[in-house]
């Protein structure tokens, strides 16, 4: 049980996680079916070359939607993990944020990275996306996802002794099983 005191910080971070995940959704679908659109009136593109063709606002918007659910997923995922999370969440909790800040510093400008000069996270993420989905969306949904589903109860047994067999049965290290009569002796 989750400390009373607690229980409103997780809670919110929670709601935030549950905000975060619809966020994560809608932003990939709105370049989805930007890309889609792009086919249909360009009939010979690809998937792809749809996506690439990138036309404002809608690209951009799916980006920013993407990563602002990204960002709340992963400090949501991590404030609700910290507060009630069993060890192996808060063990998962620090590759998913070391990989994003890696992303995030790059993205700013912090970190050097080639073809690239920040800070121009939008930019990054539509030019790269599969380092945006590796190393943010997924670490962030995988939060997310962590932080809203239940921990489990431990077992009422777990830590406690064996019960010792009661004297005189069949599993009694006290007095060997006798074996039972035979019809046929009587």
């Amino acid at each position: 049980m989750a400390d009373p005191e607690r229980a409103p910080i997780a809670r919110a971070a929670r709601q935030v996680s549950s905000a975060s995940l619809w966020l994560m959704v809608v932003g990939p679908s709105i370049l989805l079916i930007y890309a889609w659109v792009e086919v249909l009136n360009n009939p010979g593109l690809s998937l792809v070359d749809g996506y690439w063709v990138g036309r404002v606002p809608w690209v951009p918007l799916g980006v920013v939607v993407s990563l602002v659910g990204a960002v709340g997923g992963l400090l949501g995922g991590s404030v609700a993990i910290a507060v009630e999370g069993g060890w192996w969440r808060r063990f998962l909790v620090v590759p998913a944020l070391a990989g994003a800040g890696l992303w995030w510093a790059a993205a700013l400008g912090v970190l050097p990275f080639p073809r690239f000069t920040g800070p121009d996270p939008v930019t990054l993420a539509y030019s790269l996306p599969e380092t945006a989905a590796l190393l943010v969306l997924m670490p962030a949904a995988l939060l997310a996802a962590l932080s809203l589903t239940p921990r489990g109860i431990p077992r009422p047994g777990v830590g406690m002794r064996p019960v010792p067999p009661a004297p005189g049965t069949a599993l009694s290290p006290r007095r060997p099983l006798e074996e039972p009569e035979d019809d046929a002796k009587r």
